[in-house]
C-alpha cells in the first residue's frame, strides 16, 4: 500500500461523499492495519476520523466488507464485542469499512464514518476501494 494509493481511494470516497451530500471521514490501512492516511472533511464529526480507521481494521483483518461483518455477527454479538476488545486493534463492525483488492490480494481496507444512515458509509467505502468483488469470506 503506497500513499498515492491511500490517496487516491480517499478522492474517490470523498467525491462519492460530496455528491450524496455528507459530510465524513476516510481511513486508508494497510493489510496489517497500519494507518497509511486518513482525511476528515471540514464539518463532520471530531470522532469520525477514529471510527473510520476502525471500520477498515476490522475489513482488512475479516478480508471481508463491514457491511457483511455486521450480518455475521448480528447473531454472534457477545463473540463481535470481544474480538472488538482485543489488545489495542480497535475494530468497528458496522457498514463503512471495505476490502481494497488488487487483482485478488489483499492490499488494505478503507473506512468511512460519518454518512447516517451507515448504508451510506458502506457506498462511499466502496467508492473508494473501486468497488471491488470480494470473494467470499472464511
Amino acid at each position: 500500500m503506497t500513499l498515492t494509493t491511500a490517496v487516491e481511494c480517499i478522492e474517490r470516497a470523498l467525491t462519492k461523499a460530496q455528491e450524496l451530500g455528507y459530510l465524513v471521514a476516510v481511513a486508508v490501512v494497510d493489510e496489517a492495519g497500519h494507518l497509511v492516511a486518513c482525511h476528515r472533511m471540514d464539518g463532520a464529526l471530531w470522532v469520525t476520523p477514529e471510527i473510520a480507521r476502525a471500520k477498515a481494521n476490522a475489513a482488512a483483518a475479516f478480508r471481508a466488507s463491514t457491511h457483511d461483518l455486521e450480518r455475521r455477527f448480528s447473531a454472534r454479538q457477545l463473540f463481535a464485542s470481544s474480538v472488538a476488545a482485543l489488545g489495542s486493534y480497535q475494530f468497528v463492525f458496522g457498514k463503512g469499512g471495505v476490502p481494497l483488492l488488487i487483482d485478488g490480494q489483499l492490499l488494505g481496507a478503507v473506512g468511512v464514518s460519518g454518512a447516517v444512515p451507515a448504508e451510506n458509509d458502506h457506498v462511499i467505502a466502496a467508492a473508494g476501494a473501486g468497488d471491488p468483488v470480494i470473494p467470499p469470506s472464511h
